[in-house]
């Protein structure tokens, strides 16, 4: 009995020892996997902030709009110019007959809205295109975007009819808009005589030889224009006048007129175009009997001025003649 008194004590006494020690390894373990954890967060930590720090370094410079002051607040679409700057209004563009043309309009904080380019005059207006659909049937209309925000109206081949107004028009509430004037330059022509001397007027002989040249030159390289179009009084040329088409020196377009023997029904104005849009003109005077020796092509015309210049001459002298002898005359 007083063996098992004995034990007792001990027994609490190893029992209590265990759980000690039991205790203090789980927390141990504890504080052991937290300090883990802690470590391992610092090393992501650390990682996502060397990755964020790549990615920055990465990236390219960020372009910051040169906006007017009201824009600070106002975040609706506007236009802008090639600089970034904001503009209003309307502007001026001229393009070259036959050639590509490219309208721009740049269209900054677009925001989902649509862009649209339009064709109006004081009377009517038609919709060429929406965002990048085309809404015309003619093809040379298209829309060629140009990244980051360029909704460029492409004209392929600009024709005479393509001048006027074209409004780039933003979906807002009121809509904004970009009114484009467009001007279209023409090819320069001329027409030459066989000793390349440019005309207005032109006399023959009956039954002599006319052959004229209408050279077009394009008012740019890339142009693209068709061959100048005689006629005759605003009219189709007889059948008996000859019509070739030939290419002349750097870009020029030539059309030959030839008419093999000339008759007096042959006089008249003949004009040169080119597509409706330049025009010139030359007047031709076939004469005959007893007007034949009076002028022969250009000569009784160009003999006018100095005609004048020696009666203006002759006049000053006699002039001067008559002077002299009455200041001699009453002269002591």
């Amino acid at each position: 009995m007083s063996m098992r008194l004995a034990w007792g004590p001990k027994l609490f006494l190893v029992l209590v020892t265990t759980t000690v020690v039991i205790g203090n390894y789980q927390r141990h373990g504890e504080r052991t996997h937290l300090r883990e954890q802690l470590v391992n967060g610092h090393k992501v930590t650390r990682n996502i902030t060397r990755l964020q720090d790549e990615i920055i370094a990465n990236l390219p410079p960020l372009r910051i709009p040169r906006l007017r002051h009201h824009r600070v607040t106002d975040w609706d679409p506007y236009f802008e110019n090639a600089e970034g700057q904001g503009i209003n209004g309307s502007q001026n563009v001229a393009l070259h007959l036959g050639a590509p043309a490219l309208l721009d309009c740049r269209v900054a904080m677009l925001s989902g809205k649509k862009v649209m380019w339009l064709r109006r005059n004081a009377d009517w207006a038609s919709l060429l295109t929406l965002g990048n659909t085309t809404h015309i049937s003619d093809p040379r209309y298209s829309v060629s975007f140009r990244y980051p925000n360029n909704w460029r109206l492409a004209i392929a081949g600009v024709r005479r009819e393509d001048r006027g107004l074209y409004v780039c028009q933003v979906n807002t509430h009121p809509p904004r808009m970009l009114v484009t004037n467009v001007t279209v330059l023409a090819p320069d022509i001329r027409i030459l005589d066989e000793a390349r001397h440019e005309l207005r007027d032109r006399y023959y002989k009956t039954g002599s030889g006319i052959e004229l040249e209408c050279v077009a030159q394009p008012s740019c390289p890339d142009s693209r224009i068709p061959h100048p179009v005689w006629r005759k009084n605003g009219e189709t040329l007889p059948d008996h006048v000859n019509i070739y088409h030939i290419n002349g020196s750097n870009e020029d377009l030539v059309t030959k007129l030839h008419i093999e023997r000339a008759k007096k029904t042959d006089s008249g104005e003949y004009s040169c175009s080119v597509s409706q849009f330049s025009t010139v003109a030359v007047h031709i005077h076939v004469l005959n009997g007893e007007k034949q020796a009076a002028v022969h092509h250009d000569q009784w015309n160009s003999a006018q001025p100095n005609h004048h210049e020696g009666l203006s001459k002759l006049n000053v002298a006699i002039t001067s003649l008559v002077l002299l002898r009455t200041w001699t005359t009453n002269s002591p």
